[in-house]
């Protein structure tokens, strides 16, 4: 029974693996390889690839087994070279996405976002008073059509004035907001490891899923940048590379949200679990509650009691 139960936990890990890693992989791989052959000058050139494959197989070592044994492992061990570089990548992109806008780079990119977003204000209220001062008028339609134009606009860019480099980086960094300010807990990433000890385990699914979607989303935005990257030697690349970051982008906004649901949901529910856990008193106000978690968590730790007799110090 236990290992029947084990065999199928590997065989959903193994396939989780193919198709996260292994598949995109040798993808990348093959185009790495067509776009080395092709070049730049004859990009769409199939009748090229097509002779250089036959001449490959032509080859008298290319019909020894060993030969194809050893070219199917070196396949297989590119393309899992490359899936293991696409998740570190996604790892790295995690952690862009969620940068504060304080270094070089990522200000001139929060600087940005805040002009755009700015500029759709501007234009939403210049809508709205040109509409208010054309009530009654002919072009009541036109007017209304031109405030809910400017409204998607402005939505598009966020439901509030940028502060972080990122549109994902603002959702969790309203979440953070939300909680201190509504539960108290001033400190999330501290509390975050007893509060999930409390959670109830169709919660801790539902939040362990929505975390892997959300590192899904990331490893293709890693797919997306390798494919760009593969322009150098194939300008086609960056086409298939540029739609997989578009598409990358609008999954991690919407898994994003998802995500910081969830877990605002874990502190409005169980928060006061976790303070009775901890011993603390119950009230029903969450903001005290959070600030005495917060401030429970945050006591260092008392030093051992000395067991034993001491040992006595020399004179001196």
């Amino acid at each position: 029974m236990t290992g029947a139960f084990l065999a199928g936990i590997g065989t959903r890990l193994a396939d989780r693996w193919v198709n996260a890693l292994l598949l995109p992989g040798l993808l990348w791989t093959g185009l790495l390889a067509a776009g080395v052959h092709l070049g730049q000058a004859h990009a769409f050139a199939t009748d090229h690839l097509s002779a250089w494959l036959q001449q490959l197989a032509a080859r008298p070592a290319a019909h020894a087994p060993g030969t194809v044994a050893l070219a199917a492992c070196a396949i297989l061990l590119a393309g899992a070279g490359a899936g293991l570089l696409a998740g570190a990548l996604g790892g790295l992109v995690e952690r862009l996405w969620a940068l504060p806008g304080d270094r070089p780079a990522a200000a001139w990119l929060l600087a940005r976002r805040r002009q755009r977003w700015d500029t759709a204000q501007r234009r939403l209220k210049t809508a709205i008073l040109q509409a208010a001062r054309d009530t009654g008028g002919r072009d009541d339609a036109a007017d209304a059509a031109r405030v809910r134009a400017c409204q998607r606009r402005r939505a598009r860019l966020g439901p509030a004035r940028p502060e972080r480099p990122t549109r994902t980086g603002d959702r969790f960094a309203r979440t953070t907001t939300r909680i201190a300010r509504f539960n108290g807990l001033d400190d999330l990433a501290l509390a975050w490891p007893r509060l999930w000890t409390v959670l109830p385990d169709q919660l801790r699914t539902d939040i362990a899923t929505a975390r892997d979607t959300y590192a899904a989303t990331a490893r293709l935005a890693a797919w997306g940048l390798l494919h760009l990257a593969l322009t150098a030697v194939w300008w086609p690349a960056g086409l298939i590379g540029t739609a997989v970051l578009a598409t990358a982008t609008v999954r991690a906004h919407a898994a994003a949200d998802v995500l910081a649901d969830l877990i605002e949901t874990a502190c409005d529910l169980h928060l006061g679990d976790l303070a009775e856990r901890l011993r603390l008193p119950a009230t029903s106000d969450t903001t005290p509650i959070g600030h005495a978690i917060t401030a429970r968590l945050r006591t260092p730790a008392s030093p051992p009691a000395r067991t034993g007799t001491p040992t006595p110090r020399p004179e001196p």
